[in-house]
């Protein structure tokens, strides 16, 4: 069952919001996130991933999207599972 602030299968409209232009990035983001989440645990990775996203985009994502309620521990999930999945 889905709450009312769930979008899209994610914790909400920011968190989907985010996640989605995290997936639509440059070779360049892509590489960067790809370092900031070598070796790391889950939750270091997502509190790395929230520093340089802030530092790159400030308050909001390129649309306008607070990045204040985003879940950056479900969005370093993603990553780390896709990246499994590559692998394998």
């Amino acid at each position: 069952m889905t709450t009312a602030s769930e979008y899209n299968g994610w914790t909400n409209i920011e968190t989907w919001n985010t996640a989605l232009w995290l997936g639509n990035h440059s070779p360049g983001l892509e590489r960067t996130i790809l370092l900031i989440m070598n070796g790391w645990h889950q939750n270091k990775f997502a509190d790395n991933l929230e520093t340089y996203i802030s530092i790159i985009w400030g308050d909001k994502t390129p649309d306008g999207h607070s990045l204040k309620p985003v879940n950056w521990v479900e969005i370093a999930e993603s990553w780390i599972d896709a990246y499994k999945s590559e692998k394998e």
